[in-house]
């Protein structure tokens, strides 16, 4: 009989919505290639050895575990099937970014990578049907069990939403912070100001006298404030350690990690019950729509773009090279490319490889990238994907002003 092999998760992104991309993107990889899933999400698990923002030793060594129910073996179980040699884990943090943004199967919470070169969902009208497609393909870890929110997460949302929801509540999601352009083009990183809320929201209120009860959930204290002097008697809020006063991330504060976290997810939570949404591009609003596929909504990004996206000559030649680049490398990882044997596990130390193998985490801080790997070898081959398809990526498109 042949023994399972298993798929170390132990490597994702920053913001907690956006490790939850990360965790499902591998549990997929893990599905295509016949693997058993274990999620760890350690101290040093942002992208191979970057702090994860949300650790706090007193709630754990596993930062999934706060807020989920565990995914896989764990404790003595796991270190027993290390050292048979039936753990393999990502290579590089090159193959993660490759599951985020350049395989073609994967869940995209941002059109970014080859949906914002080969083809592009990122500018123009609200591409529905590819929104939907990725929707769907996140769903089923949620409906067959395998991602499962902590009990009390649940509980903190059904006793506020009894408490201050009414029977028709408006949700809206603003992100402001430190939201930049990380790979979705000038149109989609724009920041939408409440202001630009206002609008949308009067229409709404409007065609529904019943709507007593507004759900803000933002990261922006200040804007906060904006929607509650705006709207006094319909304005309410669950998050208060979360919010941020300035453009800085509050997920980059040091105190109450995991008690920040918690406020994300009953956030992301309570939107998906509000009636309506109205949305920025951003993770919290777009996993509401995941978790309630009947949620009408609006996406004041797509539906104000003040950049017009024009297709430069060499995206002719870019984007097929990107296409064949995407597959090929998919093909290669799945024979192997992609995984390490995981030869130890201590705390946030992953080792893989052979013998006393050589560790993954070897970032020491959020902007600071690992070494480059010997030539030659499957990272260096990764590194290489990696970088080719961001170059050719950055040939597809300019933006000019709408109009100009």
């Amino acid at each position: 009989m042949t023994k399972d092999r298993y798929l170390l998760i132990c490597n994702t992104s920053d913001g907690l919505i956006a490790q939850i991309n990360g965790v499902v993107t591998q549990l997929q990889f893990a599905r295509r290639t016949g693997l058993v899933p274990v999620v760890y999400l350690h101290q040093r698990s942002n992208m191979f050895g970057g702090p994860n923002p949300y650790f706090d030793a007193e709630q754990g060594g596993n930062v999934w575990d706060y807020y989920f129910e565990p995914i896989g073996v764990s404790g003595e179980e796991l270190e027993r099937l290390v050292a048979g040699g039936r753990v393999v884990t990502l290579s590089t943090a090159s193959e993660l970014q490759r599951l985020f943004r350049w395989e073609p199967e994967s869940w995209y919470m941002n059109p970014f990578g080859y949906y914002r070169s080969v083809v592009n969902r990122a500018d123009g009208p609200y591409p529905e049907a590819w929104w939907q497609e990725q929707r769907d393909r996140a769903r089923p870890f949620l409906s067959d069990g395998t991602i499962r929110f902590r009990r009390s997460i649940l509980a903190q949302v059904e006793a506020f939403a009894a408490a201050k929801f009414a029977d028709h509540t408006l949700g809206l999601q603003l992100r402001g912070s430190d939201k930049f352009d990380f790979g979705v083009g000038p149109n989609l990183s724009r920041k939408i100001v409440p202001e630009e809320y206002f609008p949308h929201i009067d229409r709404y209120l409007a065609a529904h006298p019943d709507c007593t009860r507004i759900f803000v959930a933002t990261d922006q204290r200040q804007w906060l404030k904006v929607l509650e002097a705006a709207y006094p008697d319909h304005v309410i809020s669950y998050s208060e350690i979360s919010l941020s006063d300035s453009d800085d991330n509050s997920f980059n504060r040091q105190d109450k990690k995991a008690a920040r976290g918690g406020e994300v997810l009953c956030d992301m939570l309570l939107l998906s019950r509000c009636r309506h949404l109205i949305k920025c591009h951003a993770a919290v609003g777009e996993m509401a729509l995941v978790l309630n596929r009947d949620l009408p909504f609006v996406d004041l990004n797509y539906a104000s773009q003040p950049m017009t996206a024009r297709s430069r000559p060499a995206r002719w030649i870019a984007a097929p090279l990107i296409w064949l680049a995407a597959r090929l490398w998919s093909m290669v990882a799945r024979g192997g490319l992609a995984l390490d044997p995981v030869v130890a596990i201590d705390g946030s130390e992953i080792r893989v490889g052979r013998g006393k193998g050589r560790s993954i985490n070897t970032r020491t801080g959020a902007t600071e990238f690992a070494a480059r790997a010997p030539v030659l070898s499957k990272r260096f081959v990764s590194d290489g994907f990696d970088w080719l398809l961001r170059k050719l990526g950055g040939l597809c498109f300019g933006y000019a002003p709408r109009g100009s």
